[in-house]
């Protein structure tokens, strides 16, 4: 049972930082770029108050109120999927880890739709 929720976990960190990523190519293209750290490893230390400034300046982009809200919905369910795998990390808990995947599909939807729009309206 272990092993599996040691899988599950590496899994979900693995996704976690991609949705992170995926994260930092919108917040490069947005129209005033927000940089986030991209060292190799990002301790989660330093990203969250990272998304935390991104989602707050989510609101001063000039874009339309839909882009401002799929930025701060991608940040916010990010947000939520670090706490509930430091929670996980703690104490295992399948229903915490599907939370971690819910809140990632979530932020990813919000992200790439964001990404799309961005990169059709660029210039």
């Amino acid at each position: 049972m272990a092993d599996r929720d040691d899988e599950v976990m590496s899994a979900l960190a693995h996704s976690i930082s991609a949705t992170y990523s995926l994260l930092v190519d919108v917040c490069e293209a947005l129209p005033v770029p927000i940089t986030l750290p991209t060292d190799r490893h990002i301790p989660a230390t330093n990203a969250v108050p990272a998304i935390q400034r991104a989602a707050a300046l989510a609101k001063d982009q000039p874009m339309g109120e839909m882009q401002e809200a799929q930025l701060y919905t991608g940040c916010i369910h990010l947000l939520a999927a670090i706490d509930l795998y430091a929670l996980c990390a703690a104490r295992y808990e399948d229903t915490r880890a599907e939370g971690v995947g819910a809140n990632l599909l979530y932020a990813d939807e919000a992200l790439k739709l964001l990404l799309v729009w961005l990169l059709a309206n660029a210039g």
